[in-house]
């Protein structure tokens, strides 16, 4: 089975009673298309993941972000028919750059992805949870 690896960022701001997420709408046909999604996209063989996601960020948000921002939150495995997508996961902090170029959504303990199921890619429900677990560990 071929692994693909790809990188996403995730800008937050990390509110007491909620968490705020920055997405897009997905444009590009495939079964995400029209849905809320986090910007990103597949490694290059020169690369890191890191890497990837600043110009991955340039790319699809038309802006630059700092590398040394980003926190690695982990990686998470998306198996398919015929490949397996490895996810890079970083967060970055809110930035007033991105207040055009996309939407902020809000998640509560409480709700956490459920609120918008059918809006986001399945497998982001579980990054989207687990932040609650390690939300704790990033600046407000």
């Amino acid at each position: 089975m071929k692994l693909l690896p790809v990188a996403i960022a995730i800008f937050f701001e990390n509110l007491d009673d909620e968490l705020k997420l920055w997405v897009q709408v997905r444009e590009d046909t495939g079964p995400f298309q029209g849905l809320l999604e986090f910007p990103g996209g597949g490694v290059e063989p020169d690369e890191t993941p890191l890497e990837a996601v600043v110009r991955e960020v340039e790319e699809e948000v038309g802006i630059k972000i700092n590398p040394e921002d980003g926190k690695f939150m982990g990686i998470y495995s998306n198996p398919l028919q015929e490949k397996t997508i490895l996810l890079y996961v970083f967060l970055f902090p809110k930035t007033p750059l991105l207040e055009s170029k996309g939407q902020w959504l809000s998640f509560t303990e409480n709700e956490r992805s459920q609120i918008y199921k059918g809006q986001i890619p399945g497998p982001n429900h579980q990054i989207i949870d687990d932040l609650f677990l390690v939300r704790s560990n990033y600046d407000k």
